[in-house]
């Protein structure tokens, strides 16, 4: 089983961001295109530590109830300990005989996931960095902040920069740690499962795509830099990895690798790298999200079209091959067109 894939992030987003897997991988993620590689390393087990400023404890001492109402009772609970309005809170509980009650803003945690939506990361678990320490570690001073561990710790601002976070990771553990990332801000789906050195190389191959079908309907001088690029790097990712000559398509080529192994975990590899292939053929089409559904094995995907007709041309070259797209109504939204559409293998020949 893999560790944990841990990220600490600072208080403005888009400051660079620590991680922390093994002493080998580590390192600061410092754009997104850094940090959307990090689901290379994410087997789902991705767990965000955040600035304790942002969370509030209280003790409780709550009688056995249902959750539901247990979790009601501990808003009317710390109602008044707090200077904003209840609803805007999420409230979460201790589990068992943890009588603790955290609190993080509804508009902060909304801010955390979107922005891990976007780099297709699904943390597993979301806490509070004073929980992430033992109290035995005693006082420490990193991002500006002067942190307290314990279960009832906290956090405060502070005048000097203090330790680099990287060099107090490899001591963070996280059981016991109230986990934030619950009831409608669970991360469920886990867009890109993997396992072994290739099955991480096709998820750093499949962002590839995705970014590739993102930006081909710029004609810009920069963003067509950017492809050419992408696109160098998913060779050389390749050979590294097989020793051998990248082919025309790296993705592809890896997910028949896979597949002839017998994973399982293949199966959305070997599902994306088809549709990539077919949405290429049809000039404009941007995919915005994609999610696999292992249930039923097949991908349920968000798209942007150029046009009405350009789902039924979808449709139609996924006829001829060896994948099916079904598509959804196409609707106009902020100005755009937009459709769902469910890809599976099995289509035509």
């Amino acid at each position: 089983m893999s560790e944990p894939l841990i990220i600490w992030v600072p208080e403005e987003l888009e400051q660079p961001w620590a991680y922390y897997q093994t002493s080998e991988q580590q390192g600061w993620a410092s754009n997104d295109d850094e940090r959307k590689a990090l689901s290379a390393l994410d087997s789902g087990q991705c767990i965000v530590v955040c600035p304790g400023t942002w969370m509030r404890i209280f003790p409780h001492s709550l009688p056995e109830m249902k959750s539901s109402e247990r979790l009601s009772a501990a808003g009317f609970f710390i109602e008044e300990k707090l200077a904003a309005s209840l609803s805007e809170q999420h409230i979460v509980l201790g589990e068992g005989e943890d009588q603790r009650i955290g609190v993080m803003s509804q508009s902060q945690i909304e801010t955390v996931l979107a922005k891990f939506d976007e780099l297709n990361l699904a943390p597993s678990r979301l806490t509070a960095e004073y929980e992430a320490f033992k109290p035995s570690d005693g006082m420490m001073t990193t991002w500006h902040r002067a942190i307290q561990p314990g279960t009832m710790g906290y956090s405060l601002d502070a005048e000097t920069e203090g330790d680099n976070p990287l060099s107090l990771m490899p001591q963070m553990g996280f059981e016991g740690a109230l986990n934030y990332a619950q009831g409608g801000y669970q991360r469920r789906q886990k867009s890109m499962p993997l396992m072994q050195s290739l099955t991480r190389l096709a998820a750093l191959l499949a962002i590839s795509g995705v970014a590739w079908l993102g930006w081909q309907a710029s004609e810009t001088r920069a963003m067509n830099q950017q492809t050419a690029e992408l696109k160098t790097q998913a060779a050389q990712l390749y050979s590294d990895a097989t020793g051998k000559s990248a082919p025309d398509s790296p993705a592809l080529a890896v997910a028949r690798d896979l597949r002839k192994t017998g994973n399982v975990k293949a199966d959305f590899l070997t599902l994306s790298a088809h549709f990539f292939d077919g949405v290429s053929r049809v000039d404009g089409v941007i995919v915005e999200t994609v999610r696999f559904n292992e249930r039923k094995n097949q991908l349920n995907i968000k798209l942007i079209y150029p046009g009405f007709d350009s789902a039924a041309s979808l449709e139609q070259i996924f006829s001829t091959s060896s994948g099916q797209f079904e598509s959804g109504a196409v609707r106009e939204q902020n100005e755009q067109l937009i459709g769902e559409g469910v890809f599976k293998l099995g289509g035509g020949s």
